[in-house]
């Protein structure tokens, strides 16, 4: 063998050498291409859950807000009625008062009764809570007096 098919023979054993190389390489990009398109498709699908789950927060978030908002309004509507009721109470306690106090020795005195009456729903606030005092001042005053109601 002369050097020349020597150098021929170990060329091209070099030549299968780097075939088998760029073969593997060929191989492995093919499976980091693989590689690369499951990890782009679970990030995207990592994407969009959270997406879904961040929208989902944003709507219990306002549902949480609505229903609190809620919540403070039947508690103010609730604290109204129990103070238009406590003052209810309080215009009755005040007739009873004004029949105590107008209840001479043979019967009630009419005049001091209606005084005392006025005098009531003078002090009685117009607006708030207070305001229901006047209607309940009138009727049960009327009912004491033995008028007739309004509407009857």
């Amino acid at each position: 063998m002369t050097g020349d098919e020597t150098r021929a023979q170990d060329l091209a054993t070099e030549l299968r050498a780097v075939q088998a190389r760029l073969e593997a390489a060929l191989a492995e990009a093919a499976s980091l291409k693989v590689l690369l398109a499951v990890r782009t498709h679970q990030h995207d699908q990592t994407w969009q859950a959270r997406q879904r789950l961040a929208a989902e927060c944003d709507a219990a978030g306002a549902q949480v807000a609505a229903l609190a908002a809620e919540r403070e309004a039947a508690a103010s509507r609730a604290a109204e009625a129990v103070a238009e009721a406590d003052e209810r109470a309080e215009a009755v306690r005040t007739v009873l008062g004004a029949v105590l106090a107008s209840i001479g020795a043979r019967a009630l005195d009419r005049r001091r009764f209606q005084d005392l009456i006025a005098r009531a729903g003078r002090e009685a606030p117009d607006h708030g809570p207070g305001a229901a005092r006047h209607a309940v001042l009138l009727t049960e005053a009327r009912r004491v007096l033995g008028i007739p109601s309004q509407g009857s």
